[in-house]
């Protein structure tokens, strides 16, 4: 009898260590909102703050829900980079691929550079800057980066361009905003779109349309405004 009895007490605190080990997650947390609270702890704070143990308390749940989502915080990190490829690289791509013309491309690309809620530049920066800790990061940045540039070169040749040229069109593009980005240049919406002639001009080689800067402009100022 007293045999049964600690085997049941045991079974009682051993069910109880599993239950705190892995604890089903809340009902409205899922894996997006723990991806979500590590991507933003990276661009805040850098990926070594990126742990475990903290997000469980930004999130308010024990250590135990994340592994209802993730293996391990190494899967974490890697779900990370796929969500920066889907955010920041596949935007660019499925954008240019969705457009008719040589004009309507290149301001959807202005576009997605002027809107942080399309395109983040601080998640590319966060991300950037893990690349120089780590291999694996920095070939994803490199293999990414070449992604975009020939991206952005296969649309130039699309529209009439040279395979050379339009490789060096698509570079100066793509580089000029990154530019931007690394040199923390503050520069206010007014500015830039006095300036978007100028820069369609360089980047092109041609002259936009002029009701087309117009719309773009009034677009632009709109989004601003909301």
């Amino acid at each position: 009898m007293l045999l049964t009895s600690i085997q049941a007490c045991m079974e009682s605190v051993m069910a109880r260590a599993i239950v705190r080990t892995v604890e089903a997650p809340k009902p409205a947390l899922g894996k997006h909102d723990w991806l979500s609270a590590a991507l933003r702890m990276l661009v805040r704070d850098g990926v070594d703050a990126v742990q475990i143990t903290r997000l469980a308390r930004v999130l308010e749940v024990t250590r135990g829900s994340f592994y209802w989502h993730f293996k391990d915080r190494a899967d974490l990190l890697d779900s990370i980079l796929e969500e920066w490829r889907a955010a920041n690289s596949g935007v660019i791509a499925g954008t240019l691929a969705n457009t008719g013309s040589l004009t309507e491309g290149v301001l959807a690309l202005f576009k997605i550079w002027v809107d942080d809620e399309t395109f983040s530049p601080l998640l590319d920066q966060a991300i950037r800057d893990w690349a120089r800790r780590s291999e694996h990061v920095k070939s994803a940045v490199r293999r990414e980066e070449r992604d975009r540039v020939l991206a952005i070169a296969r649309f130039f040749e699309k529209h009439g361009y040279g395979a050379g040229e339009a490789f060096v069109r698509a570079r100066v593009i793509y580089f000029t905003q990154v530019g931007y980005y690394a040199l923390n240049i503050k520069e206010s919406m007014t500015t830039r779109m006095e300036l978007l002639e100028d820069y369609y001009r360089t980047f092109t080689g041609r002259e936009i349309d002029p009701a087309l800067a117009a719309a773009f402009r009034r677009d632009v100022q709109a989004g601003d405004a909301a």
